[in-house]
């Protein structure tokens, strides 16, 4: 027992001695697999670029100084007439507008620099009026005059305003329509012309645009038109019509007609003519404008007439519209209930300016293309 008791553990003890080598050899193995899965890992997930072949890019082409111009199409010619404008009516208007707006003494933005004229063109380019007053007469028409309030005869600006304005018109009024009071204003060099007095609302500018004068001088303004007006036969009538701010006409040096912007009446025309028609100031022409009536008047056939016109504006939106009555003509009726009379006229509208006229011209409110034309030539009304 003694000496098997000490073989066993003499045995015990060389298997216990020769365990460390054996497990240190296995984890050295486990150690090299280890290392060698995560090599394989990381070749598999990230593996090795293959560079991209080497292009050549070649430069840009040389653009030439002078190209040569672009293909046109030829095959179709535009007229001139349906050329596009290079200024919308409602861009035009817009600019119109806002060249009134101008804070200080209208007009002065483009007064102390440029030439008037081609100011006008290069803003604005044309404008109805410059169509409905052409600078060129036909003989049988009214010619205008255009003076600026707020200029001084050589045409400086003064700083003057409304109450200037008002005050000269209406000494113009009460001297017999002397231009002498007028005198110390600026004058437009430029004459204009009109068969008819047919401005339908528009902005204020575009009076002194077609006297060729600045578009912001747009206030306090006024046009006086003189002319002859003749008849073939005997006719009694009288005109209505709309002035904003003011319309006055005179025939053979008396006053027959007269409208003004309600409020403001007394400071242009007061006492100086007066209507008590029923109908006057009840239908509507224009923007919220409602038409003044006139005194009936007689022309002898074939005898000519002094007339004169006197229209003017202090700013913002104008209108300035003149048709006849024919005494004894029934005229037919609009939604109003008023008459839908015609224009006054020397002569035959032509039919680019009745197109003109209609475009701002509310429906039903007036007629352009009947009534009596007032010159030698007129044909007899049916």
């Amino acid at each position: 027992m003694g000496n098997d008791g000490k073989k066993l553990r003499k045995q015990g003890k060389e298997r216990i001695k020769g365990m460390p080598s054996a497990v240190g050899v296995a984890i050295l193995i486990y150690i090299g697999l280890f290392f060698l899965a995560g090599a394989w890992v990381v070749i598999k997930r990230f593996p090795k670029e293959t560079p991209e072949p080497f292009v050549r890019i070649n430069p840009p082409p040389t653009i030439p100084l002078n190209p040569p111009p672009l293909p046109m199409n030829v095959d179709k010619e535009v007229s001139p007439e349906h050329q596009a404008p290079i200024v919308s009516d409602t861009e035009e208007l817009d600019l119109i507008e806002a060249v009134d707006l101008q804070p200080g003494n209208p007009g002065k933005m483009l007064a102390d620099n440029l030439d008037p004229v081609d100011s006008i063109k290069d803003l604005v380019g044309d404008t109805n009026s410059t169509r409905i007053w052409p600078p060129k007469s036909i003989g049988n028409d009214l010619e205008g005059v255009y003076y600026d309030f707020k200029r001084a005869r050589s045409g400086n600006y003064t700083g003057a305003g409304q109450d200037t304005y008002r005050e000269a018109v209406r000494n113009f009024l009460k001297s017999d329509w002397n231009t002498t009071t007028l005198s110390r204003f600026y004058r437009a060099p430029d004459k204009r012309y009109t068969v008819c007095m047919m401005l339908p609302t528009t902005s204020s500018s575009t009076a002194p645009i077609a006297f060729g004068e600045d578009p912001g001088s747009g206030t306090f303004w006024m046009v006086h038109f003189k002319g002859e007006i003749v008849y073939p036969e005997d006719i009694t009538f009288r005109f209505w019509g709309v002035g904003d701010e003011f319309l006055v006409v005179r025939l053979d040096k008396k006053i027959v007609f007269a409208d003004v912007w309600p409020s403001n009446w007394d400071e242009i025309v007061g006492s100086l003519w007066r209507t008590n028609d029923p109908q006057s100031k009840r239908y509507l022409l224009g923007h919220d404008t409602t038409m003044g009536v006139g005194d009936w008047v007689t022309l002898k056939g074939g005898e000519p007439v002094d007339m004169e016109i006197a229209v003017g504006d202090n700013g913002g939106l104008a209108a300035l519209m003149l048709l006849v009555e024919v005494k004894g003509v029934e005229y037919e009726r609009n939604r109003q209930g008023g008459p839908i009379l015609p224009v006054f006229k020397t002569a035959e509208l032509s039919h680019d300016l009745i197109d003109l006229i209609y475009v701002d011209l509310a429906p039903n409110e007036a007629c352009l293309t009947n009534g009596p034309v007032f010159n030698d030539y007129a044909l007899k009304e049916k």
